[in-house]
């Protein structure tokens, strides 16, 4: 595998799964099943392959690489960006609470960035797990979806 196309492949991907799966209302989609980081896992698979044009493209356990990559810089990017837009998703969470009917304390009591930053470090520790198990899910089987018949 050819580093320079697998760092920028990496980062590509990583960067569009933080983004994604943070921005407000987008958050919540990624509630259902990380939506955003299987797709940045397929992602990878992708830009990876367009790397290296004619060449052969990556295996099962190189896509697996590459999604499993992707989703923990994801999970790096995905912290500061949940940082940066939590004076607007932590009051959108609060709300759709409220909505629901969900008994107990609301989330996030407060709004100081001290306690976006605290938010920030207990999902990022739960994203560094998750992340790379759905991207190497998701790198591996678009990897094997796409290879190129023999």
């Amino acid at each position: 595998m050819n580093t320079r196309s697998v760092v920028l492949t990496i980062l590509i991907a990583g960067v569009v799964i933080g983004v994604l799966a943070n921005l407000p209302v987008l958050n919540l989609i990624n509630c259902a099943l990380c939506i955003w980081v299987w797709f940045g896992g397929s992602l990878a698979v992708f830009i990876y392959r367009r790397f290296q044009r004619g060449q052969p493209g990556p295996t099962a356990a190189q896509g697996a690489g590459l999604g499993a990559l992707s989703g923990l810089v994801g999970a790096l990017v995905g912290a500061v960006v949940f940082i940066v837009t939590s004076p607007i998703s932590i009051p959108i969470f609060n709300s759709l609470a409220r909505a629901l009917q969900i008994e107990g304390d609301p989330l996030f009591r407060s709004s100081s960035l001290w306690d976006y930053v605290v938010a920030a470090f207990i999902f990022l520790l739960i994203d560094a797990v998750l992340y790379p198990l759905f991207g190497a899910l998701s790198g591996m089987i678009t990897a094997n979806l796409t290879k190129e018949p023999r």
